[in-house]
């Protein structure tokens, strides 16, 4: 059979056409980023990266990209302690099987559908404050205080991504040689120093995994935030994507919501280039 200098161009036609179809509407959202645009005023017009400046010098910007930062180091640390804390103990646990099955659960769910479930039972009257009555204490504002609104929400992401963390732990401690553990203790290592010098170093593989996933994921958090407080009380939990949102659906301004996305996407770019490069040096010792 003659060979076809023209068929892996065509093999190649359905990559290209989905590239153009990802790579359009992003320099199209960049473009907008650098104009004034908005959809009640005509054409976009050219502002210098005035969208960009506004971010870093007023209030409400530096704001979104605090509570950005805020929530995704707090989730992330506090998802990794938990997660390697449950993994670990069903690792070793009799019934590990069963609670695996339970801890997954979360998971199951759709983020907004857990969102809804988890602010019906923190409202005033919930079942969360029923509780902490029926134990003598007082009632907490949860997700209507300015003050405990944002840590609300972080409660949320930890039930619900969890469960996440934990089966990629599990998994990387699996892979841990039994054999390197048992002879770390017979040389008199404690179990905090077999963690810390036998486990985790071989556990940094997965755990490099588990920072890009859930890092970049709250990052870009948006439905459960928007679920439960809408951003709110006041501006308490809004972030970089909440604020990307009231910007360009309901203020129409496209080029301040670009600008925030933008943003949002070079955080998230560079948060994955340091790691990324971070194992592969690690890897290469």
């Amino acid at each position: 059979m003659k060979h076809k200098p023209y068929l892996p161009y065509l093999l190649a036609l359905p990559a290209l056409a989905f590239l153009v179809a990802i790579l359009y509407p992003f320099f199209t959202g960049a473009w907008w980023s650098f104009t004034s645009y908005r959809l009640n005023r005509g054409d976009p017009k050219f502002n210098w990266g005035a969208n960009y400046i506004d971010m870093f010098t007023t209030g409400e910007g530096l704001h979104a990209i605090g509570i950005t930062l805020q929530y995704s180091i707090t989730v992330v640390i506090i998802e990794l302690v938990v997660g390697i804390g449950i993994a670990m103990l069903l690792n070793t646990g009799k019934y590990g099987s069963v609670f695996r099955l339970l801890i997954v659960l979360p998971l199951l769910l759709p983020p907004v559908v857990s969102a809804l479930m988890w602010k019906v039972m923190l409202t005033d009257n919930g079942v969360i404050n029923w509780l902490i009555e029926a134990l003598g204490g007082q009632k907490l504002l949860w997700l209507n205080g300015p003050d405990s609104a944002l840590w609300s929400v972080i409660l949320i992401d930890v039930w619900i991504f969890t469960p996440f963390v934990v089966l990629l732990a599990q998994a990387g401690l699996r892979s841990v040689p039994v054999e390197l553990q048992e002879a770390s203790a017979m040389d008199g290592a404690g179990p905090i120093r077999n963690f810390v010098s036998i486990t985790l170093p071989l556990l940094m593989p997965v755990l490099t995994v588990i920072v890009a996933f859930r890092g970049i994921d709250s990052l870009k958090m948006f439905d459960i935030i928007y679920t439960t407080t809408k951003g709110g009380p006041v501006d308490a939990t809004t972030n970089l994507h909440v604020l990307a949102y009231l910007d360009g659906i309901r203020n129409l301004n496209f080029g301040a919501s670009m600008a925030a996305l933008m943003l949002l996407w070079l955080i998230c770019y560079l948060m994955s280039y340091f790691l990324l490069k971070a194992r592969r040096q690690e890897a290469s010792k």
